[in-house]
């Protein structure tokens, strides 16, 4: 679709959301953004060495991060980043980011005017338009530094057309025994570092984590992943949900009161945190022993061995965790 026919079809369906509007239609999300250049968006530089510094001029603000199965939503403050190597983390007030800069490829300032008055945005998208990370003002958000970071960072070309990278093939499948899987475990301290590893040797995380078997890493079944936030929130035990993409990883650290089904959804609706979570699409749910101080951490993945989320947590945690329906 051109330009012209995106902001067409956007106008005779505008109250869809942005990205199941730009699936529908066959479109990458920044694609859809980008048809509106010119028209309440603007394209900005996209690194996050030279876009989150000012974006801690806006105050409180709200830190969108997801993949196709979850979404988590937290307002705070943006903090400094820190660049150890080839990343940068952030920690802030409330939001806490890890970043690999080279996703961090477009990025636009969003107004858009609704009925209730104009929403301000500012969201990166990776080379290939799937987004990375967004950052909505919030009642309280300074609009003139919003205004200011569009000033500073606006680049040179506007233009409605984006060119975009399609998403490389997927990884084939390896053998978990060959890949050295015990050393690759050990020397990865997270989910999200043993991720790009086992892609490297063409193996998906589940892969491993089948061969491991009891007890560093024990199936669980989906339903482990709602009765997690259920009895965490009824024994307020605090945790650690660490979710996101390639180019940014939002953790949230605290407690979850508010567990609401809806359809394959699992939300959480607290104020100040939101979690949205597709039940239908964990495909692959494990208790394994990589949470700090070898302890429990569970590990929920996609049918493409994705990760969605992985999830620890504090005093109290370990009762919740063992508890987790099994695979029998």
């Amino acid at each position: 679709m051109t330009p012209a026919e995106i902001r067409k079809a956007r106008a005779a369906n505008h109250r869809a959301r942005a990205r199941d509007f730009a699936d529908s239609h066959g479109l990458a999300e920044a694609a859809l953004v980008a048809a509106f250049t010119g028209k309440g968006v603007v394209a900005v530089e996209a690194g996050p060495e030279r876009l989150l510094p000012p974006v801690r001029q806006l105050g409180e603000s709200l830190a969108l991060t997801r993949n196709a199965s979850a979404v988590q939503e937290r307002e705070g403050r943006y903090g400094p980043l820190a660049p150890p190597g080839e990343g940068w983390t952030l920690t802030g007030d409330g939001i806490e980011l890890q970043i690999d800069p080279r996703h961090w490829v477009h990025a636009f300032a969003v107004t858009e005017e609704t009925a209730k008055g104009a929403k301000r945005s500012i969201q990166v998208f990776d080379a290939a338009g799937e987004a990375v990370h967004k950052i909505h003002l919030t009642g309280t958000s300074d609009v003139a530094a919003f205004g200011r970071l569009i000033e500073e960072l606006r680049l040179a070309k506007q233009s409605d057309d984006l060119p975009l990278v399609p998403a490389g093939p997927a990884a084939p499948s390896g053998s978990p025994a060959d890949a050295g899987l015990t050393q690759l475990w050990d020397e990865s301290p997270s989910p999200e570092a043993l991720g790009p590893r086992l892609a490297a040797a063409g193996i998906s995380p589940p892969d491993v984590l089948k061969e491991l078997g009891a007890p560093r890493a024990r199936p669980l079944r989906p339903v482990a992943m709602t009765e997690l936030l259920e009895r965490a929130a009824a024994g307020g035990v605090p945790l650690e949900i660490r979710g996101g993409n390639p180019g940014c990883l939002q953790i949230f650290r605290g407690r979850v009161e508010r567990i609401l089904p809806a359809g394959y959804w699992i939300n959480v609706m607290d104020p100040g945190y939101n979690l949205h979570l597709r039940t239908d699409h964990l495909a692959s749910v494990y208790l394994t022993d990589r949470g700090p101080a070898g302890g429990l951490t569970v590990e929920a993945y996609d049918a493409a061995g994705s990760l969605i989320l992985a999830v620890t947590g504090e005093e109290g945690w370990d009762l919740v965790a063992h508890g987790l329906s099994a695979v029998p």
